[in-house]
């Protein structure tokens, strides 16, 4: 689990930064799920988790199950 979160971690960094480049793409959405990767029990994943919750539960689900918050 520990590879495949740092892998997708990387790969939101990676379109996240295309993002801020590109003005089609939106990249801080990246940003945001690759900072809840790279520090999965940090107090701010576990806030915007409970913030994700209830707009996008299978997110929430996923990240979860990803190991993200406590």
């Amino acid at each position: 689990m520990l590879a495949l979160r740092l892998t997708l971690a990387i790969i939101f960094t990676f379109i996240g930064l295309v993002g801020v480049i590109l003005p089609v793409l939106q990249g801080w959405p990246f940003l945001i799920l690759a900072f809840l990767m790279f520090f999965p029990r940090h107090r701010l994943a576990e806030t915007t988790l409970l913030k994700i919750e209830t707009r996008a539960p299978r997110v929430a689900r996923l990240m979860r199950r990803l190991g993200v918050g406590a």
